[in-house]
Order: C-alpha cells, then sequence, then structure tokens
C-alpha cells in the first residue's frame, strides 16, 4: 500500500532535538508507513498557518511537552490526530502514553499504532479562557514556575533562584474547592493541581492513576497543615505512589469550582507551563473529553 499522508512538526529548539532531525523522522515515518510532510516552525506563531485548513493524516509532533502545547491548541476539536515524538527535556505527555526511548524507533514503531481520545482541561476564570493539556493549579509549584518566569530561555540557575525565592515566604493557603457541584472541604493547601496527565513540571509524577482518555481529571491537594517530608514527597514521586501519602488527598471528576483566597495561592495559577495573575473570583474547571486523538504504537 502506498504511504499514509502526514504531517511532520519539528521543534529544532526542543531540550533534546539534536537527537533526531526532520529527515531522520521522515525516513522513520516512512518506514512506518507514512509521507510526512515537514512543515517548519521557526516560532511558535508558525504553527498556525502551518496547522491551518483541512489536513492530510495525522500530525506527528516532535519535542517536548511545550511543542505539543503549542501545536496541541490549533488542533482540539478538529478531530485531529496526533503522534507524539518525544524531544523534549520532561516529556510528559509521552511519558505518559508510554513513549521513551530513541526519537526514531519511537516514530518508526507508529507502524502498528492505534488511535486513542486524548482529553483536555478547558477553564474558565477572570482572566478569560484557557486549555491545558497537562495540568492546572496553583500553590507552591505555580508560584515558583511565575518566580522563574517560563517565558524566558530554560536556566537551572534561575529555577534554583526562584525555588529559594518562593519557599521562605511561601505559606499554605485554603482554597475552597466544589466536586462536581458537591461542596469539598479541605485544609490550607501547599499544592492544589488539578491534571490530566500522570506528571507536570520537571517530573513531577503527582497523579500516577490519570489517565489521558478516560474523560475525567484528577484532583491532587495537598495538606500545608501537617505536611510529610520533602524525602517522602520526592521518593512517593519516583516510585509512582505521590496520591498514597497521608497528606496527599486525591479526587476524580469532570468538573470542578475553585474559589482561590490569599495572597499566595490566589494570586498565581499556571496553566501547563505557562502561568496567569488572578484577579479573584471562582474559576472554573471542566475536562474536554476526547479533545484530540493519539495515535499509541501497540
Amino acid at each position: 500500500m502506498p504511504p499514509a499522508p502526514a504531517v511532520l512538526i519539528h521543534n529544532p529548539g526542543a531540550g533534546t532535538s539534536h537527537r533526531a532531525d526532520p529527515s531522520q523522522l521522515q525516513a522513520a515515518l516512512r518506514d512506518a508507513g507514512f509521507d510526512a510532510e515537514h512543515r517548519p516552525t521557526r516560532t511558535p506563531h508558525d504553527l498556525g498557518p502551518a496547522l491551518s485548513g483541512p489536513l492530510p493524516g495525522p500530525v506527528f509532533i516532535a519535542g517536548g511537552d511545550g511543542t505539543f502545547r503549542a501545536a496541541a491548541l490549533h488542533l482540539t476539536g478538529r478531530d485531529a490526530t496526533v503522534g507524539v515524538i518525544p524531544l523534549g527535556t520532561s516529556n510528559n505527555i509521552a511519558r505518559t502514553l508510554g513513549l521513551t526511548g530513541d526519537p526514531v524507533d519511537i516514530a518508526r514503531a507508529y507502524r502498528t499504532a492505534t488511535r486513542h481520545p486524548f482529553d483536555a482541561g478547558r477553564v474558565q476564570a477572570p482572566w478569560g479562557e484557557d486549555v491545558f493539556f497537562e495540568a492546572f493549579g496553583c500553590g507552591l509549584f505555580a508560584d515558583v514556575l511565575h518566580a522563574y518566569d517560563p517565558t524566558a530561555p530554560k536556566s537551572p540557575l534561575r529555577a534554583a533562584q526562584a525555588l529559594l525565592t518562593t519557599l521562605p515566604g511561601f505559606q499554605a493557603q485554603p482554597v475552597p474547592t466544589c466536586i462536581d457541584g458537591h461542596p469539598s472541604p479541605a485544609p490550607p493547601l501547599t499544592l492544589l493541581e488539578i491534571m490530566n496527565i500522570q506528571s507536570t513540571g520537571n517530573c513531577l509524577h503527582l497523579a500516577p492513576d490519570a489517565h489521558p482518555g478516560d474523560g475525567l481529571l484528577n484532583l491532587i491537594r495537598v495538606n500545608g497543615h501537617h505536611p510529610d517530608s520533602l524525602a517522602a514527597y520526592a521518593t512517593a514521586m519516583l516510585r509512582g505512589q505521590f496520591d498514597t501519602l497521608p497528606s496527599v488527598q486525591e479526587d476524580v471528576a469532570a468538573t470542578f469550582t475553585l474559589h482561590a483566597t490569599g495572597q499566595h495561592v490566589g494570586q498565581v495559577f499556571h496553566v501547563d507551563g505557562e502561568t496567569r495573575t488572578h484577579p479573584g473570583g471562582p474559576v472554573h474547571v471542566q475536562v474536554w473529553a476526547g479533545a484530540l486523538h493519539v495515535l499509541r504504537p501497540d
């Protein structure tokens, strides 16, 4: 059979982009049965024109989680099919989909792939509407990310400085929450994350049971008054057991309403790897079931 038409989006600035260039990926996808047209995108602004109009077939996204988000925002709600080729630093989305290893081998493995729904989260907030694919939340991680300034070039030094700047003054704050319309009391929180996939940030494995195609989102809340030790949090994330810690509460639902209060938790939210300043008022979050479809090698 002749190869099926497809599109290849490749981010040359991704954290491990040196592992595979577009011509290598095109050759591997050809082995998998796809004739992937490489549509160059030097900046995120080029993605709109590159992905506009009818798509000839699947869109293979070679890059990290930021590349996936930037491309997926142009594809949601279009019955689009995406193939992920991890070239980033954390690759949270790829890891949740079980895609690890050499990117050329992953591209070649799409020969036997099947199509699966991939959800997103929809946010209605005082600052406007947003969509997330990894996670949405407030608390310590959002504050550190905001101090780090995700719009600037990546820097381990700035990341360490953001953490050291944020931690001393951080205080757990209450975030009154409704889950599927029902109030859910909680103590003041160090962290609140609504997860679509298992990890966010720099491989923060917070929701090991999250499934991006189940039509639900996983709410993770960390008790700020009775925390576990930092060593316990780190060990639990490495073992995929974060949700079992005594200070962690997990709820699975389709809709959430947050009434953020306090100087810290109420000021900043993160939407995947971006941050938003919260001026006050309720924040509504709901799952967007089947916003996309993804290919997963069998």
